[in-house]
């Protein structure tokens, strides 16, 4: 499937911040800012540069979608409030349609994420967490996201939720 300019350029843009913030994570526990918030207003303006207002209205959407769905755990302190903004940035790159999907790719990575980190506790020989410490999601997300872009560049729909009322 050919892909258009601005899902190129969208998803380029996604992926840098994506990666630039997995490294950041890594480094220091912590999704910064500068990262962020530079990222949810450059993709919305791309979209909507390249497709108006229904295009930002989309973009404005996949970022409000990702924000809350990942506030929710952030709410109970088990991810942190960059990986709230970062996903907010996932569903402003790729556009409402693809939260559902970049959610559920992301949820996978991040369960194998913690098994192996459980399992490398477990091999190391220690038993239980370090108080404070947890492993980062940042990679997880942009996993996540990288393959709902690799999916939509494959041809193949995202997955959608059919609400029946709706």
């Amino acid at each position: 499937m050919a892909a258009d300019a601005e899902t190129i350029l969208s998803f380029a843009l996604t992926a840098l911040a994506c990666l630039a913030a997995a490294v950041a994570d890594l480094r220091t526990q912590r999704i910064p800012n500068r990262i962020t918030f530079p990222a949810m207003a450059v993709l919305l303006a791309v979209h909507g540069a390249f497709s108006g207002l229904p295009g930002l209205a989309d973009s404005a959407l996949g970022l409000a979608g990702g924000f809350v769905i990942f506030l929710i755990p952030h709410i109970f302190k088990v991810l942190g409030a960059g990986d709230v903004k970062l996903m907010a940035v996932v569903g402003a790159g790729l556009g409402a349609g693809a939260v559902v999907t970049a959610v559920l790719f992301t949820s996978v990575a991040g369960g194998l994420l913690l098994l192996s980190w459980l399992a490398w506790l477990h091999l190391a020989g220690r038993t239980g967490r370090r108080p404070g410490f947890r492993p980062c999601y940042g990679p997880a997300i942009a996993v996540g996201a990288l393959a709902a872009m690799a999916l939509r560049l494959a041809g193949q729909p995202y997955i959608t939720l059919r609400l029946p009322w709706l």
